[in-house]
């Protein structure tokens, strides 16, 4: 039989989870400035497009080319910034920086000589930036935007990074990895057991994905047979994790790269300083020999009557697709 204390450690392991992945990793500039400058960025691109059309007419087929690559990649990111910044600083306002910002772009590059060998150059540079090719944080900042309403997709298209914690700090020895969308912001986590944290809209999401580990109080040498962990990764004992004060959601079991685990979703409101929060959680896990290995999505809201049943029905793909990318990589050894 399994050892009986190992539910009150899985209480203790999700509970710490759900508070850190609401946890802020430092003082940010604000939103909107990233965003002015994304979309500056297009402008200036456009401006440069614009302006070898005019002076190469027979590089209108290649520039023709290149935009439509462009926009098929990103075709909703600049309408999308353009309504964020109108909402965030006011139409008046962002007409205003729309007007300066192409005066100083004309004011820049029209003054530069553009010879025919530069144009093919910059239309090789923007044929580049279709694939993805841009730097941080212009390309987080377009994929959050393009991929606002269906954040699977990025994952989906290949926009993403490999993070390995093999070698971290706080890895307690494990070797495995996950692919996370670019726009996730990656931070270092607050707590002994949090191995790394992804922030959505590179950092100012309310949705976060966490990766930890714990050492489960096991006796020396123990190992838990096949059985016992088809026994424990039950809803009858996935319900006996749900910390107090929370309300189970669902369970599901599954394998996750060969190991047995499953899914565990549950909601919680937390209290930090003055700030009431609900969170809704989406935990998979498994376990390896003497270690609990977890990955957490989650959505929040500051509003403690909100219903976040939609919200994680919008990320639940997105998590699943991350769950589903998990390789153990020392079972391969």
């Amino acid at each position: 039989m399994r050892p009986i204390y190992i539910i009150a450690f899985i209480v203790l392991a999700l509970t710490s989870a759900n508070i850190f992945g609401q946890t802020p990793d430092k003082i940010k500039k604000p939103k909107y400035e990233r965003v002015s400058q994304a979309y500056g960025y297009l402008m200036g691109q456009e401006y440069t497009l614009s302006l070898i059309k005019s002076k190469y007419q027979n590089l209108v087929p290649n520039i023709a080319k290149v935009q439509i690559a462009f926009n098929l990649t990103f075709p909703s990111s600049k309408e999308g910034m353009k309504n964020y910044l109108i909402e965030t600083l006011s139409e008046n306002n962002f007409n205003n920086y729309v007007e300066k910002s192409m005066t100083e772009i004309s004011k820049v590059l029209g003054g530069q000589r553009f010879t025919e060998e530069i144009a093919k150059n910059f239309l090789s540079e923007v044929e580049s930036r279709a694939k993805g090719n841009i730097a941080s944080p212009i390309l987080e900042t377009l994929l959050s935007f393009q991929y606002f309403t269906r954040p699977h997709q990025e994952h989906l298209n290949g926009f993403t990074r490999i993070f390995k914690t093999k070698g971290h700090s706080k890895s307690k020895n494990t070797d495995w990895q996950i692919e996370v969308p670019i726009s996730w912001r990656p931070a270092e986590g607050d707590r002994p057991n949090i191995i790394q944290k992804f922030i959505s809209d590179f950092g100012d999401g309310s949705q976060s994905i966490m990766l930890g580990v714990k050492e489960m109080p096991l006796p020396k040498g123990y190992k838990f047979s096949k059985q016992e962990l088809n026994d424990f990764f039950t809803e009858k004992e996935a319900k006996d994790m749900v910390p107090e004060g929370g309300k189970f959601i669902s369970f599901t079991k599954m394998t996750l790269d060969n190991n047995i685990g499953g899914m565990l979703q549950i909601e919680q409101e937390v209290s930090r300083l003055d700030l009431e929060m609900k969170i809704r959680i989406l935990q998979f896990m498994f376990i390896r020999n003497s270690k609990m290995y977890i990955l957490q999505g989650t959505v929040g809201s500051e509003k403690a009557n909100s219903d976040l049943a939609l919200e994680m029905k919008k990320y639940l793909p997105l998590y699943k697709l991350v769950a589903n990318s998990i390789v153990v990589n020392d079972q391969y050894k």
